[in-house]
C-alpha cells in the first residue's frame, strides 16, 4: 500500500460522509409520502434519476464512448444490484420478519464491507479492526434494536433473516465492486458519466417494481391532486439528493479511500437517517438512539485513526533500534557510526517528494 496525501484522504472522507448523509435523508421518503405505497415512491425516484442520467449521458457522449461497452454494462449492473436489488430484498425482509429485524440486519453492511475489503487489500492487521467494528455493530444494534416504530412481522422470521442478509450482501457488493472498477478504469470513467450509468441501471430495474406498486398496500399517488404534487416533489428531492448527489459523492470517495475505511463510514448512514427522522418527528433521541449513534461515530473515527496510522508503510519507518540513538548535530548522523542514520525529525516519514 502506498502513502496517500493527507488532503486526498480528507477529501475522500468528507465525500463519503456527505454521501451517507444524503442516503440517510432518503429514510424520510416513506414517512413523507405516507400512506402512498412505497413502491410508487421507488419507481418515481428512479424515474427522475433515469431522466437526469440520460440528459448527462447525452451531454457527455465522448466520455461514454471512452468508457466502453464492458464498463458501461458493469455500471448498469451496479445500479441494478446496489439500488433496486438492495431495496427490494430489504423490503421483502421487512414484510417477512418485521421492520425492526430488517433495519437491524443492515448493521451487517459495515462489517461485511470492512472484512471483505481487508481480506483483499490487507490494510490493517485483523486485531486492530476488532474494536471499531464492535463499536459500530453495537451502535447500530442499539439504534435499530431499540426502535419502537417498526412493525412486528407476522411471517417467517427465518425468511426475513435470509432476505435481510442478502440485502446486505447486495449493498456490500456495490460498495466493493464499484471501487474496484473505478480504480481500474481511471480517468476514462468521469464522475458524472459513471454516476449517470449507475442511475440508468437503477431506473431500468425499477420498472419491474410497477406490478408491486399496483398490487401492494397503500393508495396510488394519483388519487388526488394534492397527494400527487407532494409525491412528485419528494420524488425529485430523493432523486437529486439521495440518488444523484449521493452517488456522485460516493464515487469521489471510492477513488480516494480504501474500502476498508469506507466500510465503517457506511454505518453513518443509519445515524444520519435516525437524525433526520428525529427532526421530522420533532422529538429528542431515546437512550438507544443517542448512545447507539455515539458508538457508531466513535467506531468510524477510530477506524479512520487506525487507517491513518497504517498509512505509512513499515519500510518508511526507522528501525526501532535507531530511534533512540544520539545524533551528531553537525553531521545529522547517528553516533553509532557512519553506516547508520538518525531518524528524520518528521517522525520517520520520507520527504513529501518521495512518499
Amino acid at each position: 500500500m502506498t502513502g496517500r496525501a493527507p488532503r486526498t484522504y480528507v477529501v475522500g472522507l468528507l465525500a463519503a460522509l456527505m454521501a451517507t448523509a444524503l442516503w440517510g435523508f432518503t429514510f424520510l421518503g416513506p414517512a413523507a409520502v405516507a400512506p402512498v405505497n412505497v413502491y410508487y415512491l421507488v419507481v418515481g425516484r428512479y424515474a427522475v434519476f433515469g431522466v437526469m442520467s440520460l440528459a448527462v449521458l447525452a451531454a457527455h457522449r465522448g466520455s461514454l464512448r471512452r468508457l466502453g461497452t464492458r464498463n458501461l454494462l458493469l455500471a448498469l449492473h451496479l445500479g441494478i444490484v446496489g439500488y433496486i436489488g438492495f431495496y427490494l430484498l430489504l423490503s421483502l425482509s421487512a414484510q417477512a420478519g418485521g421492520g425492526v429485524l430488517a433495519s437491524t440486519l443492515t448493521g451487517l453492511i459495515p462489517l461485511l464491507v470492512t472484512l471483505a475489503s481487508n481480506a483483499t487489500e490487507k490494510v490493517l492487521p485483523w486485531r486492530r479492526l476488532v474494536l471499531p467494528v464492535a463499536a459500530i455493530s453495537a451502535g447500530l444494534l442499539l439504534v435499530n434494536g431499540g426502535a419502537s416504530h417498526g412493525r412486528t412481522g407476522d411471517g417467517d422470521v427465518t425468511t426475513g433473516v435470509v432476505l435481510g442478509f442478502l440485502a446486505c450482501v447486495a449493498w456490500s457488493y456495490f460498495v466493493i465492486v464499484n471501487r474496484i472498477v473505478l480504480s481500474r478504469v481511471g480517468p476514462a470513467a468521469g464522475n458524472a458519466t459513471w454516476t449517470a450509468c449507475i442511475g440508468l441501471g437503477a431506473f431500468g430495474a425499477s420498472l419491474f417494481l410497477i406490478p408491486l406498486a399496483r398490487s401492494g398496500d397503500g393508495p396510488s399517488p394519483f388519487a388526488d391532486a394534492g397527494t400527487l404534487q407532494s409525491f412528485l416533489l419528494w420524488c425529485v428531492a430523493l432523486a437529486v439528493l439521495g440518488s444523484w448527489c449521493a452517488t456522485w459523492f460516493w464515487n469521489i470517495a471510492s477513488k480516494r479511500l480504501p474500502a476498508t475505511v469506507m466500510g465503517p463510514v457506511i454505518g453513518m448512514e443509519a445515524v444520519f437517517g435516525a437524525a433526520f427522522n428525529l427532526v421530522w418527528e420533532g422529538r429528542a433521541p431515546t437512550f438507544h438512539e443517542l448512545w447507539g449513534g455515539l458508538l457508531v461515530i466513535a467506531g468510524v473515527l477510530l477506524g479512520s485513526y487506525l487507517f491513518n496510522r497504517a498509512n505509512t508503510p513499515d519500510d518508511q519507518r526507522p528501525p526501532a533500534d535507531e530511534q533512540s540513538l544520539p545524533v551528531d548535530g553537525a553531521t545529522g548522523r547517528s553516533a553509532a557510526g557512519p553506516g547508520t542514520h538518525a531518524p528524520a525529525r518528521s517522525g520517520g516519514r520520507l520527504p513529501p517528494d518521495r512518499q
